[in-house]
């Protein structure tokens, strides 16, 4: 399904971070019962971690000259397996595998690496590549947050998938996605 809007990237970013925190900070609240997320004692090293999307989105920019944008449904899948941890607190990650879907088309994930440090911030983020529906090789990245709520990880992230051609325009999507890490 393709809406066309005209807003700027900086509204849409906001946007993105307004919905990341209007999502963690209530979970934020519920935490306190339960204690601190740790990572290091929420995922050992050796676990296997998938990231389902609950619900995302997908902007593409389909004017240069001004602010106009196609957005989509998006999903998203990716697997993990925990390799170390790190001196911050946190964990580092490698992606197994996984797969985003934008407006129908599959992107699949053929390598990347992430890490998660103590203050549940995807911070440095996890990204790698991934293989479009053509064979077209693309460069994704995602940053966020997590919070544990009654036992299930929460996860919002926000990034892009995308590669550049010979004259410089990006091709790809800024991405927003809300879902569980289990």
């Amino acid at each position: 399904m393709q809406k066309s809007t005209k807003v700027s990237i900086g509204v849409i970013a906001a946007a993105m971070v307004l919905v990341t925190l209007a999502f963690s900070s209530p979970i934020a609240i519920a935490d306190v019962s339960s204690g601190k997320f740790n990572p290091q004692t929420q995922f050992q090293v050796g676990a296997t971690i998938t990231f389902n999307s609950l619900n995302g989105v997908a902007l593409q920019r389909v004017a240069f000259t001004k602010p106009k944008f196609a957005q989509y449904d998006a999903t998203a899948t990716i697997t993990v397996e925990t390799d170390r941890f790190t001196k911050d607190g946190g964990i580092h990650w490698k992606v197994l595998n996984g797969t985003f879907t934008v407006n129908g088309q599959t992107y699949t994930i053929t390598e990347g690496e992430g890490h998660m440090n103590a203050y549940d911030e995807i911070a440095s983020g996890t990204g790698g590549q991934a293989i479009g529906p053509d064979g077209t090789v693309y460069r994704w990245r995602l940053n966020g947050f997590a919070a544990l709520n009654n036992g299930l990880v929460v996860v919002g992230l926000r990034g892009g998938i995308g590669t550049i051609e010979s004259s410089g325009a990006v091709l790809g999507y800024r991405l927003a996605f809300m879902g569980t890490m289990t």
